[in-house]
Parts: C-alpha cells; sequence; structure tokens
C-alpha cells in the first residue's frame, strides 16, 4: 500500500498542496487530475522524495518515508517507479542499450518480458531515440523503470504530446503493466477520457486541495462544477 496523509506544499506564499491525502493498493490506478499548476508533478516529487513536503506523511508498504535521510530514501525510490513526462534517453546508446545501463545481470533476464508487457518491438531496439517515435521511447523509459521491479509506478502526463491512436495504444500498454506486474499506478493527467477508461480511482485537484475523490461512475455522476467541465471538455487545462 501507498498512502499518502495531509500532505502540504507552498512555494514562497502559495500554496500547491493543500491537506491531499489517498491511498493506493498494489494492483490498482489512481489518476490524479487537474489543470496545469495544480501541483500534480508535485505530488509524484514529493513520493519519491525528489522534492520534500512542508507537512504530511508518506507511508510505502507500512514505512514512513523521511526525505532528509537520502540512505533510507534509496529504498523507497527503489520501490517507486517514476516515468517522467520526457522519457530522457541517452542519445548516444541505442534503444537496448538505454534498457540495459546500470542495471544487473538478474534483471536483465527479465528485460524481453517487459518489453512485451509494453508491446514494444524487439527489431526496433537496435535503433538510436531520434530514429524512432515519441510513442515508442515512452515505452522504452516504462520498461527501463519496470527493471527496477517497483512495487508502485508513477506516471507523470504519459499521453501528453501523444496522437490519439498512441494515446489509446499508451494506455493499454499502462493496462497490461498493472495487470502483469500486480503494481501499484498513480498516473498524473488532465486527459479526462483516460482516467474514465483506465483508473479505479479518480482524485481532482484544483488550487491544491482535493475537490473529488472516488470511482470513474461517481465522477461521471458529480455535480460539482469543475468536475462537469473536465467531462464535457470545457476546462481550462492553464491556471
Amino acid at each position: 500500500m501507498l498512502e499518502l496523509k495531509a500532505i502540504t506544499k507552498s512555494f514562497g506564499d502559495k500554496t500547491i498542496l493543500d491537506g491531499v491525502s489517498f491511498r493506493l493498493e498494489r494492483g490498482e490506478n489512481l489518476f490524479v487530475l487537474g489543470r496545469s499548476g495544480m501541483g500534480k508533478s508535485v505530488l509524484l516529487k514529493i513520493i519519491v522524495g525528489l522534492i520534500p513536503q512542508d507537512k504530511g506523511e508518506v507511508w510505502v508498504e507500512n514505512e514512513q518515508t523521511d526525505p532528509q535521510d537520502e540512505n533510507r530514501m534509496v529504498a523507497f525510490r527503489q520501490k517507486c517507479g517514476l516515468v517522467f513526462q520526457m522519457p530522457a534517453l541517452l542519445d548516444s546508446l541505442t534503444l537496448l542499450e538505454n534498457l540495459e545501463f546500470g542495471i544487473s545481470h538478474e534483471q536483465k533476464k527479465h528485460l524481453n518480458k517487459y518489453v512485451e508487457w509494453v508491446q514494444l518491438s524487439q527489431k526496433v531496439l537496435g535503433h538510436y531515440p531520434a530514429e524512432v517515435s515519441f510513442g515508442i521511447q515512452k515505452k522504452v523509459s516504462v520498461v527501463r523503470t519496470l527493471l527496477r521491479e517497483p512495487r508502485f509506478i508513477l506516471f507523470d502526463e504519459p499521453t501528453t504530446g501523444l496522437d490519439p491512436v498512441a494515446r489509446e495504444v499508451t494506455n493499454q500498454m499502462i493496462k497490461n503493466v498493472v495487470r502483469e506486474s500486480r503494481t501499484g499506478c498513480i498516473v498524473v493527467s488532465h486527459d479526462v477520457q483516460s482516467a474514465l477508461e483506465l483508473a479505479n480511482t479518480i482524485v481532482l485537484l484544483d488550487r491544491g486541495k482535493m475537490v473529488f475523490q472516488g470511482t470513474p461512475e461517481s465522477f461521471r455522476k458529480s455535480e460539482q462544477q469543475l468536475v462537469k467541465e473536465f467531462c464535457k471538455g470545457m476546462v481550462t487545462l492553464d491556471a
């Protein structure tokens, strides 16, 4: 289980997160929706200890994280794999060399299995990042995360910059990964359609606060104005 308890974070006099709480079990998909600037990506960085929260607690498998203790955070980061919005591959290495970089011989044994999970062709692994599409680069970044065998995977805007076909492929990839690996998955996004298709739980942030938490079905039926705007595609993404 991964649990956030009343997470609060400010930068200067601006409160980015204000009392955010939720829990995620392995095998579940939780989507965090919100307009740009609502603290979604900051939340992921707090979970893995890249940014310390001002108040609140993060618990991973019954242990509380401590961003001030770097040695302990190494172990927590191994349990929580963060897939950034940009693939961040090394241009001078092939896709396969990117995947094998810095991993153990034992981890390499699982590479083919994870490549299959994300529906990535073995033939493309000999190419360099600049020679393949953005969608393929994202798949490689997911395999790179899976090779560390995390208990939870955190996706930062996985469908941003993708066309509708690539978005559907990415959603299917996330579904496959959660089903096959039994990881818990947090997806930060403003893609409400993907959330309605994939999520077990949807959290909606607005001006630092949680304004909704519930199932996709209850999200569709909600009478909250911002939820209605998201469902109708009327929301302005920039805060």
